[in-house]
């Protein structure tokens, strides 16, 4: 696929992580209209807290791992805002046309000289023509195992996210780049319609302080609405899958349907309270038929729920029906081999329907989280 005109990206490495790149760039001379969605943590990183304040128009984002730049009072806001001005004058922009976007540790402050060198190695990359989406995509890695990049036709987008992931926008740092524009100018609706596929994925039940999500349009050639979402649709869905296969020690991918709630919102409720339940997910990821532990977690939701009324299925196989049923119990442990698993709950009072999608519970994940520091 051709990448987006009037963008330039790259990465570079500072040092601040042990080895790869860690620090991204991306770059449009002519500027660029940007839609984006953060974090709702109360507790908001500073990069997020200077890019709201900057947007809608832009020329330069600069992204940073290793150093999320939260919990850093003034500081932080001092150092987000020195990065701005140095890069400001790198590419020969106003401060307020650069954005930002940082992840990985919190509560440290960012080595902003480490940063600006690898600030400066990007644009030395640029003035020599050299365009490295790859480089960009691997900068703003943490304990992901791979980079996320997808594309089509006009559009290029790349996210990080292993961990900390759960809805409340954004549950990671996303960016999709086009050179494309809705007709009718309907960019920011369309954006805020189809990144609601974030909000239904979960790793771990945690929202991040940096959660970031943004579209950067060059604005080059103009289609039609419906076209502009199919195509940004289809870059959110494939990235939010990534997210989800790559979350931190999974081996499932557990697609969570309730039917027949009294409401979509109450469908979403339950959806969202399943996802989180530790015994749940354990019992995913040690492929066990136990489906006790997904009644009982319906029943301590206090939702109003009739025992008589449920239905449970685990990728299609139904172990309650209103009461104990028998059921194919091998047949089930073969379908809880597979790498992806459907549970589905059907409640009895109403049409409201509602998918939600999550990972198992490993052990390497308390693994990866007891020594993230390290």
């Amino acid at each position: 696929m051709k990448f987006p005109e009037g963008f330039l990206v790259s990465g570079a490495a500072s040092g601040m992580k042990k080895s790869g790149r860690d620090v991204g760039v991306i770059f449009a001379q002519e500027g660029f209209y940007a839609c984006a969605a953060f974090t709702k943590n109360e507790f908001k990183a500073a990069p997020v807290l200077v890019s709201r304040r900057h947007l809608p128009f832009g020329k330069v984002l600069v992204a940073n791992s290793a150093y999320a730049n939260a919990a850093t009072g003034r500081k932080g806001i001092e150092d987000a805002l020195e990065i701005t001005r140095f890069a400001s004058e790198k590419f020969s922009v106003k401060k307020n046309e650069v954005l930002l976007a940082s992840t990985g540790v919190i509560g440290e402050y960012l080595p902003v000289g480490r940063i600006k060198k690898g600030i400066a190695e990007v644009k030395q990359n640029f003035d020599s023509g050299d365009c490295d989406p790859q480089g960009f995509a691997e900068s703003i890695l943490t304990t992901d195992t791979r980079k996320k990049e997808v594309s089509s036709d006009g559009f290029w987008a790349c996210a990080k996210g292993s961990g900390m992931i759960a809805p409340d926008m954004a549950t990671f740092l996303c960016f999709v780049l086009t050179d494309r524009y809705p007709r009718g100018g309907r960019i920011d609706g369309i954006f805020d319609e189809t990144r609601e596929v974030f909000n239904r994925i979960s790793v771990d039940g945690e929202t991040s302080t940096n959660d970031s999500v943004f579209l950067l349009s060059a604005r080059r050639r103009e289609i039609s609405a419906t076209e502009f979402e199919k195509e940004l649709s289809k870059i959110f869905d494939r990235l939010s899958r990534e997210i989800l296969s790559d979350g931190e020690g999974a081996t499932k991918i557990i697609d969570i349907v309730v039917s027949e709630a009294a409401t979509v919102r109450q469908a979403s409720r339950i959806a969202k309270y399943l996802a989180d339940s530790p015994l749940i997910k354990t019992a995913f990821n040690g492929e066990s038929p136990n489906w006790g532990r997904i009644f009982s977690r319906l029943g301590a939701g206090r939702f109003g729920l009739s025992a008589a009324k449920i239905g449970i299925k685990i990728s299609g196989v139904a172990v309650f029906s209103g009461r104990m049923i028998k059921f194919d119990e091998a047949k089930l442990r073969r379908k809880l081999k597979k790498r992806e698993i459907e549970l589905a709950v059907s409640l009895g009072l109403g049409k409201g329907t509602y998918r939600y999608s999550t990972t198992d519970l490993s052990a390497d994940y308390v693994k990866i989280n007891a020594g993230y520091l390290t």
